[in-house]
């Protein structure tokens, strides 16, 4: 990260932090301000799918995110398959 300007550094650094309290706490506010159309519902899903992919969070919002797409029959991004359970995409 050294060729990306110091300023640029704590703008991603402060965006990632936001996404990540967003995506850990299921914050539907803040997922209708990153995505201002379409029903909640499908943001919600949108947070789950986001949440199991995130290799930033802690493995038990993860999990968690992965047990319920699962039992809702649902994928993970780009039609990726939910792995079994215990197992989280890298």
């Amino acid at each position: 990260m050294k060729d990306i300007p110091a300023g640029a550094r704590w703008v991603m650094d402060d965006w990632r932090t936001e996404r990540n309290e967003a995506l850990m706490s299921l914050d539907m506010d803040w997922a209708r301000h990153v995505a201002p159309h379409g029903p909640d519902e499908e943001r919600l899903i949108g947070m789950h799918k986001a949440r199991y992919h995130c290799t930033d969070l802690p493995a038990e919002f993860r999990h968690a995110s992965a047990a319920w797409l699962r039992e809702r029959g649902l994928h993970g991004l780009h039609e990726a398959p939910i792995l079994p359970e215990g197992e989280l995409p890298q």
